[in-house]
């Protein structure tokens, strides 16, 4: 593969002729079986890969060039816009799209297609002599050729940093902890080429749709992929985002996979049909929605999330979906609050001396206090006991004072019922636990779950507090121990 091709993709053309002017020069008749081959082989790898349109009159639309032009466009406008440039246009203005130039990433798009097209018409031979290693079908042969190219020759893959929550079986994130180069498609064409299930797909969508393939955005649980409809009028799916191989799903693989599907989610979702280009647009805006999120401009994501569901049809799974992001982005200025509390108790440094003990405790206790707690005055109360407490302790060291020799950290000591015992440092528990109180139910549950690791239980008996104490959120002045 000549390397030059490589890096620079709209030069193609330039260099496809240089091409040409080489291989006459070698032979003007070996030339002449050269294109008449490649004219046969275009001509039966180029026919219109869709069908023809029904007496539907072509919308001539003037591309948009902004966000806010593409948003007034009308639904039957939609369809004529490019997939590329919606989902260029939902990344301008978010973080890693600083120096987003739409018009050149359309050029390397559009030099991509002119590449691919070339090595597409270059290897037809095989499915011509081979039709059975493709079965036997033209698209399969396309798509397989497009992915190829995309990973071998341009180095398209995912993100690995983004793979391995996933690997786990964790849910996918999209933008959260992302920046927009790993969830639209600008990030797949410069730098590192790393993209993911918000991206690849998208990429392969525009590729094919500029090759003249029936292709189109498809949903599934946490993910999208490719749908290549065939003219019998039967599909197969494509996964772009594994790029080991060239992995055709079926649909039941996508609704009975990593991530399993109701029926009721499949029709209330819509997932596992072709995606129009305005239901394509309303996947972009709420991917955009969730990466001005995670930049904390709340409002903003605020009226994206809303914007996207606009163009649905309200069902009981999409008004959940969005009634849960309504609700996150509106419980998001109280969770970075809570985050900065949290984070400033824990980087406080805690001087060694006959009491480090006890604070490092009292930290484990702070946060667990904080933990699903909404009492922000609560938080802030217990975060300026522990700084205060902390302070004296410093001074007490610094002036030696003798009181700190004679301080021992408590513990309570829970009896197991494999006749071990553990040894739980106060500090860390919740109220009355950490005062030398204990009140009926929290042993009793401690011995119903079996647990053995103090970790275990310290966790186990704050869960069991926040059940049983109905006002543990506003309880901060119990938190310091005698």
């Amino acid at each position: 593969m000549n390397a030059k091709r490589r890096r620079n993709l709209i030069q193609l053309a330039e260099l496809e002729q240089a091409a040409v002017v080489t291989r006459r020069r070698r032979c003007l008749i070996i030339a002449g079986v050269l294109l008449v081959v490649a004219a046969f082989a275009t001509f039966l790898l180029w026919p219109a890969a869709k069908p023809p349109p029904k007496e539907t009159a072509k919308i001539n639309v003037q591309p948009p060039r902004t966000l806010e032009e593409l948003l007034q466009l009308k639904p039957d406008q939609l369809e004529e816009i490019d997939i590329a440039l919606m989902n260029l246009l939902c990344a301008k203005g978010l973080l890693g799209a600083e120096d987003l130039n739409v018009s050149e990433c359309l050029e390397r798009l559009d030099g991509m297609a002119k590449y691919i097209k070339t090595e597409t018409a270059r290897h037809f031979y095989k499915f011509r002599e081979h039709p059975e290693q493709y079965r036997n079908s033209i698209g399969y042969y396309r798509m397989m050729m497009l992915g190829t190219v995309l990973v071998k020759d341009l180095g398209i893959r995912y993100n690995p940093e983004m793979a391995l929550p996933q690997m786990d079986g964790k849910i996918p994130t999209l933008g959260e902890g992302a920046n927009s180069k790993d969830v639209f498609i600008h990030g797949l064409l410069d730098g590192k080429h790393f993209g993911t299930c918000a991206s690849m797909p998208v990429l392969v969508v525009a590729l094919g749709r500029r090759l003249g393939y029936p292709v189109n955005l498809a949903g599934a649980k946490y993910h999208r992929y490719v749908r290549y409809e065939e003219p019998d009028g039967n599909h197969f799916n494509v996964e772009p985002t594994v790029t080991e191989g060239f992995l055709t799903p079926e649909d039941e693989d996508y609704k009975n996979g990593q991530f399993k599907t109701s029926d009721e989610e499949v029709k209330g979702y819509n997932w596992l049909q072709p995606l129009s280009n305005g239901q394509a647009l309303s996947s972009f805006l709420n991917t955009r929605a969730i990466c001005l999120g995670n930049a904390k401009r709340y409002d903003e994501s605020k009226q994206m999330f809303l914007l996207a569901a606009s163009f649905w049809q309200e069902t009981p799974q999409r008004k959940k979906s969005l009634d849960y992001y309504l609700q996150a982005v509106k419980e998001a200025p109280l969770g970075d609050q809570l985050y900065a509390l949290w984070t400033e108790i824990e980087k406080l440094e805690v001087p060694q001396g006959s009491r480090s003990a006890y604070f490092k405790n009292r930290k484990v206790q702070i946060h667990y206090f904080m933990s699903a707690n909404t009492n922000l005055p609560a938080i802030e109360k217990a975060g300026n006991d522990f700084k205060n407490e902390l302070a004296e302790y410093r001074r007490q060291l610094a002036s030696g004072d003798p009181a700190l020799l004679k301080y021992q950290q408590h513990k309570l000591v829970i009896n197991l019922k494999s006749g071990k015992s553990v040894r739980l440092p106060v500090a860390a528990l919740p109220p009355p636990l950490n005062r030398g109180s204990l009140p009926p139910g929290y042993i009793e549950r401690i011995l119903e779950l079996n647990l053995e690791d103090s970790n275990a239980i310290i966790n186990a008996l704050w869960s069991y507090h926040k059940q049983t104490a109905l006002d543990w959120m506003g309880e901060a002045a119990l938190l310091p121990s005698w």
